[in-house]
């Protein structure tokens, strides 16, 4: 009966080892789960963090992108504007009228412009009507 007697006290022994290894093991595991509930709630907020900054930057992007067009248009009409600009000053015509409106700031009478110029009397005499002091 020895050996019957260390069986019964044995038994609970282990019984009670397995036990508290089993509770310890159920009290990790909780740990490990709550610390993964945790980690997982962080990167969902992460997540619409991150979202929250793509949408800001796409409707940046997009207000972006139609000021660039905005900016383009602009640009070609001032480059047509100049494009005009550089025709009227190769026109003969208008060299003669620019001419004109330096001798009339200079103090030109209207018959000098006439003789200078080459101008009928009527459009000398509006230009220093216009451009006269």
């Amino acid at each position: 009966m020895d050996s019957l007697s260390s069986i019964v006290v044995v038994t609970p022994l282990v019984t009670l080892c397995l036990f508290g290894l089993l509770w310890w093991a159920h009290r990790r595991h909780t740990r490990q789960v709550s610390a993964l509930k945790l980690l997982f709630k962080e990167q969902q907020r992460q997540i619409a963090d991150l979202k929250s900054q793509l949408h800001e930057m796409r409707c940046g992007a997009l207000g972006v992108g139609s000021r660039v067009q905005q900016v383009e248009g602009q640009l070609a009409q001032a480059m047509e504007r100049q494009e005009e600009l550089a025709k009227v000053q190769h026109d003969p015509q208008s060299k003669l009228y620019g001419h004109a409106m330096k001798m009339i700031e200079l103090g030109a009478s209207i018959d000098e412009i006439i003789a200078e110029c080459d101008l009928p009397r009527a459009e000398a005499e509006l230009l220093v009507s216009l451009h006269g002091k």
